[in-house]
This record gives C-alpha cells, sequence and structure tokens, in this order.
C-alpha cells in the first residue's frame, strides 16, 4: 500500500518488539518530547507580554508544539527508524518486509498513535490479542515493530546455527554410513 524505503540490515535476527520495550521507548521519547516542549516554552517568552504562569498558550503555539512533535518522531523514523528511546530498547519501525517507512507511513503512525495513547492506551494494549502482535498504530500505517538483539546476542545466535547445522551434517553423515553397511 505505502512506498518501501531502503533495506534494514540484519533482517533475519529481527523479531516482534513486546509490550515492556514499547512502553519502555515511549517513556524515553516522551522525556524527551517534553524537554522539547519546555524549550519552545521558554524561546517563545521574550515575544509574549503576560507572564509564563498566566499566559494561556494559543492555537498557533499549540500547532507548532504538535509540529515540533511530529517532527520529531518522522525524522528519527525516516532516517534510522529508531526514536532515540527506541534505540535504548533495540526496536525499530519498518515495513513488514524490512524497509524504512514513507513519510505518509510516518505521518499515519503518528496520528494514529495519538488515537492509542488518547483512548487509555487501548491501542497498545490491543496488541496483546492481536494475532501477528500489531498494535492500532501498526496496523493503519502497515508497519512493524521489531526488536533487534545486540551484536553479542546475534553472535550467540550465530554459534547456535552453526552447531546445528553441524549437528544436522554429522547426523546426516551417520545415516549415509549406515545406508552404505
Amino acid at each position: 500500500m505505502f512506498q518501501s524505503g531502503r533495506q534494514f540490515p540484519n533482517q533475519q535476527w529481527a523479531q516482534p518488539a513486546n509490550l515492556t520495550r514499547r512502553l519502555g521507548a515511549l517513556l524515553y521519547d516522551f522525556l524527551i518530547i517534553v524537554a522539547l516542549w519546555m524549550f519552545a516554552g521558554f524561546a517563545r517568552l521574550p515575544f509574549v507580554e503576560a507572564d509564563a504562569m498566566t499566559d494561556s498558550a494559543g492555537p498557533a503555539f499549540q500547532s507548532a508544539l504538535f509540529i515540533l512533535t511530529f517532527g520529531f518522531f518522522a525524522f528519527f523514523w525516516l532516517r534510522t527508524g529508531q526514536t532515540l528511546g527506541m534505540q535504548a530498547w533495540r526496536i525499530r519501525v519498518q515495513n513488514e518486509n524490512g524497509t524504512a517507512m514513507s513519510p505518509t507511513q510516518a505521518l499515519m503512525r503518528f496520528l494514529c498513535a495519538a488515537l492509542s495513547i488518547a483512548s487509555l492506551g487501548l491501542g497498545y494494549i490491543w496488541m496483546l490479542f492481536s494475532k501477528n502482535k500489531a498494535t492500532w498504530h501498526d496496523q493503519f500505517s502497515d508497519t512493524v515493530v521489531v526488536y533487534i538483539p545486540s551484536d553479542k546476542e546475534i553472535s550467540t545466535l550465530d554459534k547456535g546455527d552453526s552447531s546445528e547445522q553441524e549437528g544436522n551434517k554429522a547426523n546426516s553423515g551417520k545415516g549415509k554410513k549406515r545406508a552404505k553397511k
């Protein structure tokens, strides 16, 4: 449905991210967003006549905060597939085929994620009952969130796969020897 971007590496090790990792990354990103909002609010103070405690932000400033928030998520999602919180929790958002999402997907994901949160987290809880472990914003934007193992975990997985393959070769070799007798 949407355009595909560049291919992300290590797709063979990617697996669906669990709810704990997603919520941990969301918390980290929320703290960064609050810091950005505070910076924007402080930057706005010299241009308003009211003091900071009694000033009610108008629709222009609220729209600016909305665009700032979307810009934060879209920048990271389109660039690396990971916000700063997602990097800390080693999860990435991508298309099902392992490619980067499009700007349209980023917008759909952002708007639906806001709806998921606004409905008291129901969009996130939905993944516990979904067959493919997808949240509302995953489904509406045709994206998946995957866990990316560390290099150490990948090397362990590689060793496990190579020992299984050697075991299979050894077992198949034994079968051939028995067949010859």
